[in-house]
């Protein structure tokens, strides 16, 4: 994509009508640039949208660009059709000007053409926050951008606009909580939070929450730490990421290796594969991005691919980070099909040439519960497919041992010392009533008898004592729920059978209560054979 900058290079090969795409509040910058290149020019710059019913001169009043009303074009209901009639000298941004109709599209093809023969100087920048062009026109126009700022230009920005010592030195947190605004808008809600916050950890928690309900409101979020510290019986997954977080280290560059696309997490549901995404985030150190790929599809086709481009340019602007999809699969139930107007295919046919293209440090982590609803070009564009499944009675323990430890102080104890509040024979219990249940389903199972233990102590009036585990409780808690691996069985069984196409997240049960091997059939030798 080229960038805004090219702009004055076009302009010498007589290129005079050009898309940029820029962000509403990136206005001013946009509108200054090109007043220092009409400068260059000796031409006048001149800006109108749908909210202006005459064009609007660009000036400059103690050293800031303003607009002013004036005579020109006054009269015209239809800027574009005007200027395309009665062209003038000068360089006329025009935002808004770019609408999907045949009348439009014939209206720029016509400028475009016009512009090859016509010696008035007369320069189209069709502004928009994002240009789709129909073929006809994608020869002609070309389209620049004015992206989000990098990490060192919002450092740049940050320490402008917090001018006072106290504040200049702003730090990481802050730098960070910025990233994927655009420059007007970093430079509006810093202006706005200044006199209202009293620290510069308030004013990234400022920036933080505006930063979170805009992307709320474009179907991503950003998600915060996992409750558990670890996933349990994982360390096959933990070690390939503990391989792809040394590739963020500069150096991996002179090596020439490359940071990966992606990987997959697949198993079925309640395994805890968002938790994985979620803590490998945290084990890179980097924000996590979460889309909500159903939020993606807006009501129009176009406005479906705004979102996802939207989505990308945002993951871009904060990379290093994890770009995380949940149940990747449901969004690509049709994507082989015209049943939604090919809108699916489109929208995985974008993804699928970004993960080719881009080489940001992007990392994509996909969960999926059915590996085969995915276009088979997608699972080759990721490095990683690997399996989540019901955790061995090893991991199994450990998974009591993170949940139990939430809410009983005892447990926090156990994890510090090794000793169990609980027998060997009652673990061996346990972890035979939930052989079935999915991480998930025992993390359940704990909070609620935690709540239960509560209510009683609210019951009794002694509440400020500290929560002990039953294990009589947790025991009797398993036979109150029908684990999915039952209720479900079929799908599930679906899913698991397929586990040999794609790496393991565990190894081999080597704990204390791993089961010994069985033979499904034995030999039995007859003596004299």
């Amino acid at each position: 994509m080229r960038h805004l900058s090219d702009w004055s290079k076009l302009v010498e090969h007589e290129l005079r009508v050009v898309g940029v795409e820029c962000y509403p509040a990136d206005q001013q910058q946009i509108i200054t640039q090109f007043h220092q290149w009409s400068m260059e020019l000796q031409l006048s710059v001149y800006f109108w949208n749908p909210g202006y019913s005459r064009l609007m001169q660009v000036v400059n009043q103690n050293g800031q660009c303003r607009l002013q009303s004036i005579e020109l074009g006054q009269a015209a209901t239809d800027i574009v059709q005007w200027l395309l009639e009665q062209p003038q000298p000068g360089i006329f941004l025009l935002e808004g000007a770019i609408a999907p109709t045949e009348q439009r599209f014939h209206q720029l093809t016509n400028a475009f053409y016009q512009a090859t023969w016509n010696p008035v100087p007369c320069y189209w920048v069709l502004l928009a926050e994002q240009i789709s062009l129909p073929p006809s026109l994608q020869g002609l126009i070309p389209v620049l951008t004015y992206p989000l700022p990098g990490r060192d230009r919002l450092q740049q920005l940050v320490e402008q606009v917090c001018e006072s010592s106290a504040w200049k030195d702003s730090g990481r947190l802050l730098v960070r909580a910025c990233q994927g605004l655009s420059e007007g808008e970093l430079v509006l809600v810093l202006k706005q939070a200044l006199s209202l916050v009293p620290s510069v950890a308030a004013l990234a928690d400022w920036v933080l929450d505006y930063k979170l309900a805009k992307l709320r409101g474009r179907g991503l979020e950003l998600i915060s730490e996992p409750d558990v510290p670890n996933a349990a019986g994982m360390e096959l997954l933990n070690a390939r990421l503990d391989r792809i977080c040394a590739l963020l280290d500069p150096s991996a560059d002179r090596y020439g290796l490359r940071f990966p696309k992606g990987m997959i997490l697949w198993g079925p549901p309640g395994t805890g594969k968002s938790l994985a995404a979620k803590l490998a985030a945290q084990k890179m150190g980097v924000p996590l991005l979460a889309a909500d790929w159903g939020a993606l599809r807006g009501a129009t086709a176009y406005e479906s691919e705004q979102n996802l481009r939207f989505l990308l340019a945002t993951a871009e602007a904060m990379a290093p980070c994890v770009l995380y999809f949940d149940d990747f699969d449901k969004g690509f139930a049709g994507w082989n099909s015209d049943a939604d107007g090919g809108v699916s295919r489109r929208l995985s046919q974008k993804l699928l040439t970004w993960m080719q293209e881009h080489q940001s440090p992007v990392f994509v982590m996909a969960t999926v519960n059915r590996l085969g609803m995915l276009p088979v070009e997608l699972q080759r564009r990721v490095d990683d497919i690997f399996f989540v499944d019901l955790p061995h009675d090893g991991a199994r323990y450990e998974v009591f041992n993170l949940h139990l430890a939430k809410y009983f102080p005892e447990f926090q104890a156990a994890q510090r010392t090794g000793q169990s509040p609980w027998s060997e024979d009652q673990w061996r219990i346990l972890l035979t009533d939930y052989r079935l249940c999915t991480p998930a389903e025992i993390a359940n199972a704990v909070r609620r008898v935690a709540e239960e233990t509560y209510y009683k102590l609210k019951q009794s009036g002694q509440v400020g004592q500290p929560l002990k585990a039953n294990f009589r409780a947790l025991h009797k808690q398993r036979w109150q729920f029908t684990p999915a691996m039952i209720r479900e069985e079929n799908q599930m069984l679906e899913i698991r059978n397929n586990a040999t196409f794609a790496q393991p997240v565990s190894g081999s049960d080597n704990s204390r209560f791993a089961r010994p091997h069985q033979e499904l059939f034995e030999s039995i030798h007859v003596e004299g054979t």
